[in-house]
Order: C-alpha cells, then sequence, then structure tokens
C-alpha cells in the first residue's frame, strides 16, 4: 500500500519536507480572508485522549465526524471539523458524510477509542472509522474502511477528505499550504499562531496531471466544500491550490481510489500537531511508521487500567459511570491538571471569535464538583492535581483595581490576593473576571476533603482565599448561575462550608486565631441564611421558601440592608425582564443541604421543595413526582421557542444537573441510597444517543412560573439533548456521585466537618474516641445562641469561637454530639454568644465527666446564666 507520507522511524523523517513550488501547484487561492469562521457544533458525539502525558491531542466528534480538537492545551482549539466528501466517477452527486445517517459506538467500554459509522444507502457508500490518539505522540489516528454497497466497486466513487484548522484558537489568522517530501510525496498542513498540522495517510492521493489532487483555500470562497458543493459547483474538484492564508482556511485532497477494484479498502488518517509545520509533519510521519494495531492496543490500555482504578460503588457503578469518568480524566489539561468545563463552545455552530473562551476554561465551581467526583470515584490523584493548580496557577496574587471592580490600570484585569476569577484560561488570564463567592469556597472545601497530605503544603495559599472570602463574603458579585448580585442560599452554603472547612486546616496547622475568625463567621452566616434569604410573603404556595437570590445590597455588618420580604425588583438577565424577587425561585436552596448547613428535613427545606416542585418541575407522566426541573423561573439561556440558537436571549429548557442535585437530598432526606434510584433513571433518558449527559434537554411545553412560555420548535422530542452542550462536565461529575452516594446511602461529597458542626449527620467515632450526646437546657433570647466549650481540642481548648455550637430545635433543650477520647476525664463549660459577638457563661464550676472506655455517653443538664457578658 502507498502512502503520502512514508513510515519512517522518527530520526529518519527529520529533514523531510520542503516547501513546494507554484510549478506544483496553482499559486495562491483567492478570496482571501475568508468567510467569518465559527466553532463546531457543541453536542459530540464523541471525546477523547490519550492517558499518556506525552499526547496532548484532545478530540471531539459530531454525528460521526471528528469536530473540535484541542491542542496543546486542553483549552486551546486547534480545529473545526475533519470530514470525508463522497462522491462517483460520473460526478451525479456528492454526499458530505456529517449530514448522512451515523452511528457512534466503543468496541471496548473501558476506553475511549470510538468507532463512527457513516452511510448512503441512496448512493451505495459506508465509511467506518476507528478514531482514537497516539499515546506516544500528538496525533489523532482514524483507521478507515470505506465500503461499496450493492454490488459496486471502490473505483466507482470519489473520496475526498476536508479539514477546517482554527489553529491557537484564531480562526482567522491561519495559513495553509503543501509541503513536499524528498521523494515528491505531498502533506497538507498548515500554521496558525504557534502551532501548526499536518495531514498524513497511508494510501497516496489521486493523480490529475502529474499532480497530487490537494487544494488549500478559504473558507466559504475557493475551499473544496465550494469546490465541489458550492454554487454552481460540477461536483468535481477543480481548484488545487498550493496556498491560502492568512485567513479563515480549510484543505481537501482526494483520496486515490481509481485503482481499486474490489468492494472495500481500509487506509489510516493521521491528523498530527506540533509548533512548526516541520514538526507537525514530522509527527504525523511518525505516527504512521508504527504498527497501527500496536497503537491502538496501548491508547486502550492506557484507559483499561485507569477504569480498572476506579472504584465500582458496591457494585452500582454502570457504563456510563465509567464512560463519565474517562470523559473527567478528558478535560483534565495534562501539563497542569486543570479541569475545562467541556470541550465546545454552546450553540458553536452560532459562535465565532468573538466568542473564543466558550466551555474550554476553568470555572473553579466546575472544577471543585467535578474534583470531588473523581474524589468519590477513587481518583484522588487527579482531583490533587486539580488543587494544586488552583491554589499555584489560578489563585491571583496582587492587588489591582478599587472595590467597584474598576481595573483599567490592571494588566490582568481586577484582583485581590487569595481570589479566584470567575473563569480563565489554563494558564491562569481571566476570561470573565466576576468575583463569586462560591467560587472562592468550594476550593476550600475540595483541598480539605483530600487532607494534610495535600493542603499542608499549601497552606499559605489557602488562608488567603479563606481570608479574602472572611473579609468579602457573604454576598456575592455573582451566584452560581453567574449573572445577579446580593445574599444567595447556594452562595451562603458554599462559603459556610469553605469557612469551616479552613478552620479545620488552620487548626491543624496551629493557626487558633484564624479557625476562630473563620468559625465565628460560619456560625454567623448559618444562623442568618433563612432570615437573609427565605421569604415568608411569596407568591407561590403557603408564601414561605427560598429565593434564588436577595438583591439587596449590604448594611455596614455585612448583612442583607432589605430582608427577603421586601418588594425588592431583580433583573434577570438573558431578556428575563425585572421581577419581584419573590417570584425568582430556583434550586440551589439544596446546596444548604448538600454542604451539611442544613439538615434534608428540615422545615424550611421542606417548604421549598414544595414550591420547587410545583413552579419549576416537570413529571415525566400525569400523577407522578417531578424528576426534571428548570434552573429558576424566567430562564432566558436557552434556544428560542422558533429554535434559533440563545444569542443572548431564549428559553431556557430542563438542567440535568438539577436531577442529580435533588436526587442526593432525597437520599440525605430518607437516609437510604435507594431514593436515587428514579432519578438517576431519568438521567439515563437524558442522553445523547452515545451515553452523554448534555447541559439542557428539551422540556414539555408550558408556562414557567404561570407567565414564562417555553415551547419546543419541530422535531425537538422532549427529554433530547438541546444545542446548548453535551457533554456537560458538571452534569457527568454529578451523575458519578449520585451514584456513589446511593452506594454509600448518604451524600458522600458531604463535607463532615460542617455537617457534624450544625448537627445534620452523624460521623462514627474514631478508634479510641466515644460518642457523647450534648442536651442542655438554658434560656435565651432572639439572637443568642448556646455554646459548649472545653479542655479538648474537640471541644475547642476553651476558645469561644472554636467551641461547638448547639441546636435550639428542641428548645429549651439545646442538643449536640462530638466524639471525645475514651477514657479520658473531660472539663467543660456552657456559654451564649450575643448577636454583637460578646460572650456569657454559665455559672458555677467547670463541669467535669469521665468519657466511658466503651459506648457512649450523655453530657447535659440545666444552665443558669452569669450576669455578666464578657468580650
Amino acid at each position: 500500500m502507498g502512502m503520502t507520507f512514508l513510515s519512517l522511524p522518527v530520526r529518519a523523517a527529520i529533514g523531510l519536507f520542503l516547501a513546494v513550488g507554484a510549478q506544483a501547484q496553482a499559486g495562491d487561492a483567492f478570496g482571501a480572508p475568508g468567510g467569518d469562521p465559527v466553532h463546531g457544533p457543541a453536542l459530540k458525539s464523541f471525546i477523547g485522549t490519550a492517558t499518556e502525558p506525552a499526547s496532548n491531542v484532545y478530540f471531539t466528534g459530531y454525528r460521526g465526524i471528528v469536530s473540535e480538537i484541542y491542542y496543546p492545551a486542553a483549552d486551546t482549539l486547534a480545529s473545526v471539523d475533519l470530514q470525508f466528501l463522497v462522491g462517483d466517477r460520473g460526478a451525479t452527486f456528492v454526499d458530505e458524510e456529517k449530514r448522512q445517517p451515523y452511528r457512534v459506538t466503543r468496541p471496548d467500554a473501558r476506553s475511549l477509542r470510538w468507532l463512527a459509522t457513516t452511510s448512503s444507502p441512496e448512493h451505495g457508500w459506508r465509511l467506518d472509522k476507528e478514531i482514537f490518539t497516539d499515546p506516544a505522540r500528538d496525533a489523532l489516528i482514524q483507521r478507515v474502511t470505506f465500503t461499496a454497497l450493492d454490488g459496486r466497486r471502490v473505483s466507482d466513487f470519489r473520496l475526498y477528505l476536508l479539514f477546517k484548522p482554527y489553529l491557537s484558537a484564531n480562526g482567522r489568522d491561519d495559513t495553509a499550504f503543501v509541503l513536499r517530501r524528498r521523494d515528491s510525496g505531498m502533506a497538507l498542513v498548515a500554521q496558525g499562531g504557534r502551532s501548526a498540522s499536518a495531514i498524513a495517510l497511508s494510501r497516496p492521493w489521486s493523480m490529475v496531471a502529474g499532480q497530487p489532487a490537494i487544494s488549500n483555500g478559504y473558507a466559504g470562497r475557493s475551499d473544496g466544500w465550494t469546490d465541489l458543493l458550492g454554487g454552481a459547483a460540477d461536483k468535481r474538484m477543480d481548484w488545487r491550490f498550493e496556498r491560502a492564508g492568512p485567513g479563515n482556511v480549510a484543505q481537501m485532497g482526494q483520496v486515490a481510489t481509481e485503482q481499486e477494484t474490489g468492494q472495500s479498502m481500509t487506509f489510516d488518517v493521521v491528523l498530527a500537531f506540533g509548533a512548526t509545520a516541520q514538526a507537525a509533519g514530522e509527527t504525523a510521519s511518525a505516527a504512521l511508521s508504527g504498527p497501527m494495531d500496536d497503537t491502538r492496543r496501548r491508547f486502550d490500555a492506557g484507559w483499561r487500567r485507569y477504569a480498572a482504578s476506579l472504584s465500582t460503588q458496591r457494585g452500582l457503578a454502570d457504563d456510563r459511570y465509567y464512560l463519565y469518568a474517562m470523559t473527567l480524566k478528558t478535560l483534565q489539561d495534562k501539563a497542569s491538571g486543570a479541569m475545562v468545563a467541556g470541550l465546545g463552545t454552546p450553540w458553536g455552530e452560532s459562535q465565532n471569535d468573538a466568542n473564543a473562551g466558550g466551555y474550554h476554561l476553568v470555572w473553579p465551581r466546575d472544577l471543585a464538583k467535578y474534583a470531588n467526583a473523581l474524589i468519590s470515584a477513587g481518583d484522588s490523584a487527579s482531583a490533587a492535581r486539580v488543587v494544586r493548580y488552583l491554589f499555584t496557577r489560578l489563585q491571583q496574587q496582587t492587588d489591582c483595581g478599587d472595590p467597584a471592580f474598576r481595573a483599567e490600570a490592571c494588566p490582568g484585569g481586577f484582583s485581590r490576593i487569595g481570589r479566584f476569577p470567575q473563569n480563565a484560561w489554563i494558564d491562569g488570564r481571566p476570561y470573565w473576571n466576576a468575583t463569586q463567592m462560591d467560587e472562592q469556597a468550594m476550593p476550600l472545601v475540595l483541598a480539605w476533603r483530600l487532607g494534610a497530605s495535600v493542603y499542608a503544603p499549601l497552606w499559605p495559599r489557602i488562608r488567603q482565599t479563606a481570608d479574602y472570602l472572611l473579609a468579602n463574603g457573604p454576598r456575592t458579585q455573582q451566584e452560581r448561575w453567574e449573572e445577579n448580585d446580593g445574599y444567595s442560599p447556594s452562595t451562603l452554603a458554599a462559603g459556610i462550608a469553605g469557612l469551616v472547612c479552613a478552620a479545620d486546616m488552620a487548626r491543624a496547622q496551629g493557626d487558633l486565631a484564624r479557625a476562630g475568625r473563620y468559625l465565628a463567621a460560619a456560625d454567623r452566616w448559618q444562623r442568618n441564611v433563612e432570615r437573609w434569604t427565605m421569604t415568608t410573603t411569596g407568591p407561590y404556595g403557603n408564601g414561605r421558601y427560598f429565593l434564588r437570590l436577595n438583591p439587596s445590597p449590604s448594611a455596614p455588618d455585612g448583612s442583607p440592608r432589605f430582608g427577603p420580604d421586601s418588594p425588592q425588583r431583580l433583573e434577570v438577565k438573558n431578556g428575563g425582564g425585572s421581577r419581584d424577587a419573590r417570584e425568582v425561585v430556583d434550586g440551589g436552596f439544596l446546596e444548604l443541604v448538600r454542604f451539611g448547613v442544613k439538615g434534608a428535613n428540615d422545615p424550611v427545606i421542606g417548604e421549598s421543595l414544595a414550591v420547587l416542585d410545583r413552579v419549576l418541575g416537570q413529571s415525566p407522566g400525569s400523577g407522578l413526582p417531578a424528576l426534571a426541573w428548570f434552573r429558576y423561573a424566567f430562564d432566558g439561556y436557552g434556544e428560542h421557542n422558533d429554535g434559533r440558537p440563545y444569542d443572548g436571549t431564549g428559553v431556557g429548557r430542563l438542567w440535568p444537573i438539577l436531577t442529580a442535585e435533588r436526587a442526593m437530598a432525597e437520599i440525605a432526606r430518607t437516609g437510604r441510597g435507594s431514593a436515587g434510584a428514579p432519578y438517576l433513571a431519568q438521567l439515563g433518558r437524558f442522553t445523547t444517543p452515545e451515553g452523554f449527559l448534555p447541559e439542557q434537554v428539551w422540556s414539555l411545553a408550558t408556562r414557567v412560573a404561570g407567565s414564562w412560555p417555553v415551547l419546543n420548535p419541530a422535531g425537538a422530542a422532549p427529554g433530547s439533548p438541546t444545542g446548548s452542550i453535551a457533554p456537560l462536565g458538571w452534569a457527568l461529575g454529578e451523575y458519578m456521585t449520585l451514584i456513589a452516594s446511593m452506594a454509600a446511602g448518604r451524600i458522600v461529597d458531604m463535607p463532615q466537618a460542617v455537617c457534624q458542626r450544625y448537627g445534620n449527620c452523624v460521623v462514627p467515632p474514631a478508634p479510641g474516641d466515644a460518642a457523647a450526646e450534648l442536651a442542655f437546657t438554658a434560656q435565651t433570647r432572639p439572637g443568642q445562641h448556646v455554646y459548649l466549650t472545653g479542655n479538648l481540642p474537640a471541644l475547642g481548648g476553651w476558645h469561644t469561637d472554636l467551641g461547638i455550637p448547639l441546636d435550639a430545635k428542641t428548645y429549651p433543650v439545646w442538643r449536640g454530639r462530638v466524639n471525645l477520647p475514651a477514657g479520658k476525664t473531660v472539663e467543660y463549660k456552657i456559654y451564649r454568644k450575643n448577636e454583637d459577638g460578646s460572650v456569657v457563661w454559665e455559672a458555677g464550676p467547670n463541669r467535669r465527666t469521665a468519657i466511658p472506655v466503651s459506648g457512649g455517653t450523655v453530657l447535659g443538664g440545666s444552665v443558669v446564666w452569669e450576669s455578666v457578658s464578657r468580650r
């Protein structure tokens, strides 16, 4: 079998390529700079990379063709699509591969090698492509079999390979040209910015007038698609241009079929990358030179090893769980450890270079969510890389800009020491630079969960973020939907958890003063979350429920100036309109349960759930409970009702993430892992044909909140993915965490330091400890809160900001629980904190109790207060 690139060892490929002179091709293409470049569709058929760090190609597919490829980092777009066009010898038709029926599968359920089949029953051909990357180098491989059907021969067809580079994330400034091997073979290469690509085949190009049928053109003007299919095209390859660019370029070559008299032919296509065209060409030649079966086996073996390292979740782990774990691993940049939100741009086919970032950026919130999922799956090593990236690369280390976020003189935009930007490129440059307090808090929780071996070396950086959160919370410039400022239940939940976990880390590092400040703030926020964000005068249900957001400005003490019952206006972004804040509900309050701040059976959670289901929930059938939810009332982030892509306004649809969040709250409410089963089954119905969970799925026609019309365009089936993006890393991580929570019978990523502090979980005693139930009868006034401290670190070491808060649900009996060293005698005392931070101790001497060697104990009694408060 002939080759356009020689099958040579890497050393032999060095110096192999020379620029082609004008005598070989028809000179420069016309039509510069080409049409407006756009991204590829975000609804992916497949996704993958090699597990080995030597290969830095991250690939995706759309409708059975190779779509966007990212190189050399997971945030850097390098191509839009690579597809075949199929015509016939008589030039009566040309079929574009991505518009044909297709099917995509994985031959090995524990690998990200894909088999894509496209075909035309009408014109009698089929393409089967195995798609994977070379674990040893920066090259994508397609093992292609072209089959002529219904008695036809391969020679009856004309086969073209069309490629659209988008190098260095810039579709307007690429240059495409031809390179010649010293033995006169030809290659298609492109250069843009700091990257280059090269296309190599294991069989020759067709020859026309003694020259290979390959060409470089400007997209929409002189490219191969326009040559074959545009306007009055004659369905023949008439143009053969040596060079195009700089501009929006595309490349095409005709694969030799003329001499193939059989019914099928098999060949390899390699798309390689490098810093220069020469390097890319050499990589392509090296990829072709090795035994391709061995390359495929090494690719599969890397993923099988990874899958085998994951927890089986007591047998509940299904094929989607493994697919999602491998996909999350693909979203992790190999050089830095960062993880992007998704390999794509929502509604990418309508987006150009003005939307350079898409979802292939780092969001600290998303990153923390699915890094936690990897921990739950047994991959703590990847999560540890995430934490190191967050605190050594992404965290800001300068103060620049004023408190109103004006930062004209700041080279990197507004910054504060310890702060994380809203999102960023992998190298740390902010993309959108708003401040979201949950994105400050969640990295703290993640670091805490990984333990001292990870957080202790990073403590000087971790405390900077905790200090920033303490100084600037609880109000947030944006909540988790990234659109509005104010006081949000979801943001408060993360902030409280972040400060409690930071306090635990501070204590471990001997920084008791910081630990005390963090806990004092966390306790205050936790006590006030209802007063700040739960209305009692709302228009839904009995009027009592958590808001999506209280948009109030801050009072001097950091609390809202106006309460959630005030008639405040909330400007709902994406065209949602100006609304009374009490009309705008979402499921963010479930984060209070997820982070252990509130119990799942707390009455205010139950009241809010009833409103959530009624206003935002959709049921799969009449009389069945809701299993899918809209993000919030009046959401405009989605396609328009007539099917047009989101363009700054639109209509939001159902988010699978919310189904998983609700499932975990149900597990917490019942204490049964099986309570998550209906939700898990529903998530399975939301996937793409290849099994990926999207960001959004089409809903049933409805009017959300009674007045916001949600309709489906023609052909959009309820429950099927919209065109936003699939897969979405956050959704995949939630699916995995749900399975892990079902296996454990509890929310597995709920930080125990938080839920134990606020009495929302029972943490079993460690070996050598015994459980102590706390029950003290004490009279208090509104705004006063009861604590216990004593002579052991577990009791706060007599530090009044480190003591154990007791719960007033059974007032006047205040309750709690703590694990103490068995066989020890402890001294302790009860005190109360006033709203101004002053402390009143109980009267009398310290209490003393001997903790039994085995079994538990109860510490309790009646409390009489001293008459003097102390600071």
